[in-house]
């Protein structure tokens, strides 16, 4: 370059115009922008808040209809126990009638033997024997009963006895009850005019198989009579 030259250099005011401009829309497309996204993420904020409200609240009314549900479950099967219990009542009530009206029924046949008999039952009877478990092993608790239809005008005394046939080692034998009671039940005397129950217990020897209990009646100034009864336990 030359001393003293000259550099004539254009004028551009418009130029930086322009520049200035651009910087000033960037700078407010960028703040824009952030607004936006900001503004944005406040109505995300606020849908997921309200998102979770409602699910908060979905979570709750599940919670209370389980409640309910358990409640209702909890009510059902206290219901059907109550149910079940008042069934076994009613059926053991039931069943404890039936027994009763069983009974009442044997003794009303019994007494209808005795004041209208037949030709047949007239005069001195073995009526019944009966055996039910005494509450120990081989234990039995007994009950006869002996009557007097027709010819009863005056009372019937004497001896009965009872015996316990039966197979042992497997061999037959004949027990006496006098041999095999607990206590002095049994081979007693009897009196009575109509009828007469007698009771006592027996215990059954080790290995001893019963078969059948026969019962005889020595009635003073009467022929002796006597009975075969299966052995037949009640409730065993």
């Amino acid at each position: 370059m030359k001393t003293g030259e000259l550099i004539v250099k254009p004028h551009r005011p418009w130029r930086r115009a322009v520049i200035v401009s651009a910087w000033v829309g960037l700078v407010l497309l960028v703040l824009g922008a952030y607004e936006l996204g900001h503004y944005r993420a406040g109505y995300k904020r606020l849908d997921f808040a309200a998102e979770r409200q409602r699910l908060k609240a979905e979570l709750a009314a599940q919670a209370k209809s389980n409640a309910d549900l358990s409640e209702r479950i909890t009510i059902l099967q206290r219901t059907q126990a109550i149910d079940n219990e008042a069934y076994q009542v009613v059926r053991n009530d039931l069943k404890q009638l039936q027994d009763e009206i069983l009974e009442l029924r044997e003794e009303v046949e019994f007494y209808r033997g005795i004041v209208s008999p037949t030709e047949r039952q007239a005069g001195l009877n073995i009526q019944t024997f009966k055996l039910q478990p005494a509450g120990e092993e081989r234990l039995y608790h007994f009950e006869l009963v002996m009557s007097q239809v027709l010819k009863n005008d005056r009372y019937v005394k004497g001896v009965v006895k009872l015996y316990l046939q039966g197979v042992q080692e497997g061999e037959p034998l004949t027990l006496n009850f006098g041999d095999i009671t607990p206590n002095d039940s049994v081979d007693r005397d009897f009196r009575f005019r109509y009828f007469q129950r007698m009771e006592g217990d027996i215990r059954l020897p080790e290995s001893f198989l019963p078969r059948n209990v026969l019962v005889e009646m020595a009635p003073q100034g009467r022929k002796q009579i006597s009975k075969s009864f299966p052995w037949l336990v009640n409730g065993g």
